[in-house]
């Protein structure tokens, strides 16, 4: 469970950098040009981060739910998801009371 924690941390930071900040602005548009799918993929740090964290569970192998190895993988990724996607809220709240 601690690793499905610090993969949520991980995952939070990589949705909100590439969906909200200036660094990836360009290639948020660039992407959107060439196909609206991906290019919506990338405004949305909550979808993003479910996309991520399906990555990083596949890297890394966490277990929360010990069954059936699919069902583990599906289940963990979607934990870590949910957690993320907390994290991602609150640095949106924060960002936007700085006035950023």
């Amino acid at each position: 469970m601690q690793t499905a924690i610090y993969l949520s941390f991980i995952t939070a930071s990589i949705s909100f950098t590439v969906t909200e900040t200036k660094l990836f602005k360009r290639l948020r548009e660039w992407v959107t040009e060439r196909n609206a799918f991906f290019g919506e993929l990338l405004h949305c740090g909550y979808c993003f981060g479910h996309w991520v964290a399906f990555a990083l569970t596949a890297i890394y192998q966490p277990k929360v739910v010990v069954a059936w190895p699919p069902l583990d993988y599906f289940l963990t990724a979607l934990l870590i998801a949910w957690f993320s996607g907390i994290q991602w809220v609150l640095m949106c709240w924060v960002m936007a009371k700085a006035g950023k």
